[in-house]
């Protein structure tokens, strides 16, 4: 396919190219940018490190990254980019162009805080689908250039943002433990690591070890395993002197240890 170009003054700026074509004349390198591959896979070089890229893969860039693709001949990609103008003061450029700030937002947000893997597709095939069908449709209103094509285009590129920024948030919430998960497995660890060195647990000590009330520490440790701390102790005390009777490993009787 050939290259097509589409700039909307001051909001966004559309491209679509092989990727030599691409990097051989940046384009919008001042803007925030989210580029889609249409074809093609192989590596890519984005801040010194090399990553792989995919059909469907996806790469957000703040202003001033460049990525270098070491690619197949088929690799095709389709590039948004928003345009930073007045982006260092949101009000003005909300009274600027209101009916896309919050797009524009959007987008700077997604590409400043990105959990998503760089180069792969959303996880979320349906929304992977959703993604790329609005970009073939994108790039035939760009063909077509029929009078109403430009809001039609910034509606795909709404929901496209918003498709994003959805799988960003679901990436970060699977990817990250919360700090209460953090103590969790530390107060079960130490708990652990006592009980197998024959310790005794005194729980006035254990609380003030990890700075908590029983309250919280029952609250924990019930989440993650369905017990009160006390009873955690008098159960994986009794579940590790059968193993050593048995000669298994504790965890083949403690299946509570891999709830969630």
């Amino acid at each position: 396919m050939s290259s097509i170009k589409l700039s909307v003054r001051k909001r966004f700026h559309l491209f679509r190219s092989r990727t030599r074509v691409w990097e051989t004349s940046p384009v919008q390198l001042d803007h925030y940018r989210i580029i889609f591959i249409m074809s093609g896979h192989g590596q890519f070089i984005l801040n010194g490190s090399m990553s792989s890229y995919s059909h469907h893969g996806i790469l957000f860039l703040k202003p001033g990254q460049q990525p270098v693709f070491q690619e197949d001949k088929d690799t095709e990609i389709f590039v948004i980019a928003f345009d930073t103008y007045l982006g260092d003061d949101f009000q003005k450029k909300k009274a600027f162009s209101p009916d896309f700030a919050d797009t524009y937002k959007l987008a700077e947000n997604l590409c400043n805080g990105i959990r998503m893997s760089q180069g792969q597709p959303i996880p979320n095939e349906r929304d992977n689908q959703t993604v790329h069908s609005l970009i073939s449709q994108v790039t035939f209103e760009v063909a077509q250039r029929p009078a109403s094509h430009i809001k039609l285009i910034r509606g795909s590129i709404e929901m496209i943002v918003t498709i994003l920024a959805r799988n960003n948030f679901e990436s970060k919430k699977a990817g990250e433990k919360t700090s209460r998960d953090v103590l969790t497995d530390q107060m079960i660890e130490f708990l652990r690591n006592e009980l197998h060195q024959n310790k005794s647990i005194r729980v006035p000590e254990f609380l003030l070890r990890f700075n908590v009330s029983e309250d919280v520490a029952n609250i924990c440790i019930l989440n993650q395993t369905g017990m009160s701390l006390r009873n955690f102790i008098f159960k994986y005390k009794s579940d590790l002197f059968k193993s050593r009777m048995l000669k298994v490993d504790v965890i083949e009787l403690s299946p509570y240890l891999q709830r969630h």
